[in-house]
């Protein structure tokens, strides 16, 4: 996995604000940025697992990726799953979350 010295940086930011401000259960990359198969101008791809779903949270992690897209000139696709909907719900058997899974790189 390659990745710019500003998507470094974004992701490194990422990691810390998340982590500080909610009670995150993972965060993955996945997507070309991990397959090598990424282009300049590709997006990054993370999944955020948070305990349960809750769209406040969620607004909160789409407002703090926004931010973090415009200061480091990156764009970051934040796809956010509820421990919840992978355990009680369909969303185990959908394939963008096998994919995750399969390919997924922690952060």
């Amino acid at each position: 996995m390659k990745l710019a010295d500003n998507e470094e940086q974004a992701l490194k930011r990422l990691r810390v604000e998340l982590f500080a401000r909610c009670p995150i259960i993972d965060i993955r990359l996945y997507g070309s940025k991990v397959r090598g198969d990424g282009k300049q101008d590709s997006d990054i791809d993370v999944m955020v697992e948070i305990p349960e779903y809750d769209r406040v949270m969620v607004a909160d992690i789409d407002d703090i990726v926004y931010r973090i897209n415009l200061e480091h000139d990156v764009i970051i696709s934040a796809l956010v799953f509820g421990k919840d909907e992978i355990e009680e719900g369909p969303m185990s058997e959908s394939p963008i979350y096998k994919v995750i899974q399969r390919e997924g790189v922690p952060l």
